[in-house]
């Protein structure tokens, strides 16, 4: 019982600290997933398989809540099947939110049925574990754990007293809806940093802006700002509104054959930087690749990203963190 008091109490502190609302991603999502368990030796069955699905919501930058259901089968010393019918209440605390590797801590407390021929017990459980969450996609996660399970089921022909079993579960992580910006869309919008940076005049719109800041650069430490050049919140996949843009952008640098451009990607400081900067690489990136697509020289381009680290506006206010996310052109 004090195993099962000290379980209670870090799942229950978990929980506690999970309260305020987390303004990256506040989308549901679902964790269908595949397990193994080994059992308590006093159990008096053999190792088995399971399935589980569970349904959760990030809370904020450091937690999520989830509410699961699992089953698993083991094969009987004496014959037969022990089945378990597990329902719980998690707490996942992640160390970072990076995409490539979010290590976390999970605990939680639930309910746990076990069967066996001739017999059924009902009882409380609790679990402690380590995981991991990878990014496939924008869409998808993988997911994997290994945890500690407490519980108490008394059956008969098994030994009676506190059972501690070891699950090792890897499933994927799917949000369900589209994500939503913390701030609605804006034009990415930002003075250059140089006082040599070339811009249009405020009225022009942004198709306008960037044909005549190419049309009239000159080779140099020229830094053109794509105004109106949008991503998907939290992707590196351009907004129908960009596309007018960039047609424009690559008009003029058609025109403009004897010049080169890095182009640079910038993010606010929403998320880690870490991530940032990866994400800003891949935008940088995905402008590339649409010039190239469209008939700019790929020696005459090359792409890069700094992430956080350059904001132009204070990222303390909405407005600032959406002009921080830009696009550059600098003209070599």
């Amino acid at each position: 019982m004090m195993r099962m008091k000290s379980l209670a109490l870090l799942a229950a502190l978990g929980l506690t600290a999970a309260a305020q609302v987390y303004a990256t991603d506040d989308r549901y999502y679902l964790v269908p997933s595949i397990g193994y368990i080994s059992p308590d030796g006093d159990r008096k069955a053999d190792n088995g398989w399971g399935l589980g699905l569970g349904a959760g919501k990030v809370l904020d930058e450091n937690w999520n809540l989830e509410l699961g259901a699992r089953y698993n089968s083991m094969d009987r010393n004496a014959g037969g099947s022990y089945d378990q019918y597990g329902l719980g209440l998690d707490a996942l605390r992640f160390f970072k939110r990076d995409a490539d590797f979010a290590p976390y801590a999970v605990m939680g407390l639930g309910y746990l049925r076990s069967k066996i021929p001739g017999d059924s017990d009902n009882g409380l459980m609790a679990n402690l574990g380590l995981g991991f969450l990878k990014q496939l996609s924008d869409s998808v996660g993988l997911r994997a754990d290994a945890r500690y399970r407490w519980n108490d089921n008394n059956l008969a022909g098994v030994n009676a007293g506190s059972f501690g079993d070891w699950l090792v579960t890897v499933g994927l992580q799917i949000p369900l809806g589209a994500k939503l910006a913390p701030t609605p869309p804006a034009p990415q919008a930002a003075p250059a940093p140089a006082p040599q940076a070339a811009s249009a005049p405020a009225a022009e719109p942004p198709k306008a802006q960037a044909t005549n800041a190419l049309d009239t650069a000159k080779p140099g430490d020229v830094i053109v700002i794509l105004h109106g050049v949008n991503f998907e919140f939290d992707s590196a996949k351009l907004r129908p509104d960009a596309i007018g843009i960039l047609d424009e952008a690559v008009a003029a640098l058609k025109r403009r054959s004897d010049i080169k451009v890095d182009i640079v990607g910038h993010t606010c400081n929403i998320g880690t930087e870490a991530y940032n900067q990866g994400l800003s690489e891949r935008r940088a990136k995905s402008v590339y690749d649409f010039f190239v697509a469209h008939g700019i020289a790929a020696e005459r381009l090359a792409s890069r990203g700094f992430g956080e680290t350059q904001p132009a506006f204070s990222n303390a206010t909405r407005e600032g963190r959406a002009k921080n996310r830009r696009v550059e052109l600098h003209v070599k």
